[in-house]
């Protein structure tokens, strides 16, 4: 397998995981534009898997049971950047 065949598979797996391309492209060190190059050549079809914000996948993360510290490891941002998006959700703001 070459190296195209695995970043394409790493990119159509990130993907069906809900990432966005920007994460993708951060997670793979390539640009969004290369991700959905990528997805597009795969035949992969939009509608399946409609990509979640980092500020969805942890809420979803924190109504799951993970800490704060957890979250933002897992979604590799900062611990207050967890918190702040928490803070502005319970107030009820827009994020």
């Amino acid at each position: 397998m070459d190296l195209k065949e695995i970043i394409a598979k790493k990119v159509r797996g990130y993907y069906a995981k809900g990432l966005t391309y920007s994460e993708i492209g951060k997670l793979l060190d390539i640009s969004p534009r290369t991700v959905q190059r990528y997805i597009t050549s795969s035949g992969v079809k939009k509608e399946l898997s409609e990509p979640k914000t980092l500020q969805q996948r942890a809420f979803d993360l924190s109504a799951k049971g993970f800490s704060y510290t957890e979250i933002a490891k897992k979604l590799r941002v900062t611990k207050t950047t967890v918190y702040n998006w928490h803070k502005r959700k319970k107030r009820g703001s827009n994020i």
